[in-house]
């Protein structure tokens, strides 16, 4: 990876977000009140699951351009 960021990955200081720790891949569903997680088979490559914590993990680098913070 490298420190280069891009319009998709950079903060208000100029930093790429990247990594950080979120949920999963996931949608809301409004009717149903819920979070549904994806299928791991559509969880994008930079996404880590914590493996104390199922349904968790990191975004390791954006996508788009490969930045991060590391």
């Amino acid at each position: 990876m490298s420190n280069e960021h891009c319009e998709y990955c950079v903060d208000p200081n100029g930093w790429s977000i990247y990594p950080y720790y979120g949920l999963a891949p996931h949608t809301h569903i409004a009717d149903f009140g819920g979070t549904v997680f994806k299928d791991k088979s559509e969880w994008p490559e930079n996404f880590k699951e914590d493996q104390d914590a199922p349904g968790c993990g990191i975004y390791t680098h954006c996508l788009k351009c490969g930045g991060d913070n590391e």
